[in-house]
């Protein structure tokens, strides 16, 4: 397999996906989504619904329904940010799937410092949380770090509003997982994707690759919860509604618009666990390192 180089790398927009490369550009769903009750929400989102009524009811239940309290919405995510990207970091952002016993990524903090406020684990594995417009309203976070001894770490974080184990029950609100991109003399060598508060680290030969872009999958790990895996032979096409790999806009850490940032490594994401914040950042990478490079996260 040929070890991607930095010279393969995507062109990215600072300000719109549309220059994606490897994806073909979605029409926006304002209009065009099949949900009879999918009002358009503040931004142009459509608020979320966790009952929807049977089409064809009887009237008499209808009737009845008028009478009983209306059924809370799902939260709303806050809005995605405009990309701003860091070259290095969009060249090894990795493209993303996600299984269908999951969430899709949402924004974890929106451009006035509001912080997404997760979902409770209840109704299904992906209940409220895989509607078909979360993916062109999503971000990723990037942090990187450049060791003098020729090795570049390049850490990717995506935010999913619950990680639930089972059907109605079990799990915890908010999830965090992690890619680490290792790169030496711009040549993708070894990457080390999260799950359950470890990292699986594999040569850059032994893994799929779209590009310069690893290809890591958001799957349900048996009876636990989700995490990270790098993807096999069967995950071609993705499973998700556009079914293309995904580059969700991406956010490096330096580019954040004025605060936001701050709010992002403030929040309390309860027992999710944000690993590109200041010291959880220098012991990931310390965690996650191949075995026998000569990079030191403490530098």
């Amino acid at each position: 397999m040929n070890i991607p180089t930095a010279g393969g790398g995507r062109l990215f927009s600072a300000l719109s996906s549309a220059a994606r490369q490897n994806r073909t550009p979605v029409p926006p769903r304002i209009g065009t989504c099949t949900d009879p009750l999918g009002a358009v929400g503040s931004g142009g989102r459509r608020t979320r619904h966790r009952f929807a009524p049977a089409l064809g009811a009887l009237a008499g239940a209808a009737a009845l329904a008028l009478l009983l309290p209306a059924s809370p919405a799902a939260a709303e995510p806050p809005g995605a940010l405009p990309s701003r990207v860091a070259a290095p970091d969009g060249t090894w952002q990795p493209a993303f799937d996600y299984d269908t016993d999951g969430c899709y990524p949402t924004p974890a903090v929106g451009a006035d410092g509001t912080v997404a406020a997760g979902l409770n684990t209840s109704g299904a594995l992906d209940g409220s949380c895989r509607d078909s417009w979360d993916l062109e309203d999503t971000n990723s976070y990037a942090r990187a770090k450049c060791d003098p001894s020729g090795w570049c770490a390049y850490m990717y974080a995506l935010y999913f509003e619950k990680d639930q184990a089972l059907p109605g029950c079990c799990g915890h609100r908010h999830d965090l997982e992690h890619v680490v991109v290792w790169v030496e003399d711009g040549r993708a060598r070894y990457v080390s994707a999260s799950a359950h508060g470890d990292y699986d680290t594999r040569a850059a030969s032994e893994i799929r690759w779209e590009g310069t872009h690893a290809k890591i999958v958001y799957h349900k790990d048996g009876w636990s919860t989700h995490a990270f895996r790098f993807a096999a032979g069967h995950d071609d096409p993705p499973e998700n509604h556009e079914g293309v790999w995904q580059y969700p806009d991406l956010v490096s850490w330096n580019e954040f618009p004025a605060g936001v940032r701050e709010a992002l490594v403030a929040a309390d994401f309860g027992s999710a666990r944000l690993a590109l914040k200041d010291g959880n950042f220098e012991a990931d990478l310390d965690q996650a390192k191949p075995a026998g490079i000569a990079f030191d996260p403490y530098r």
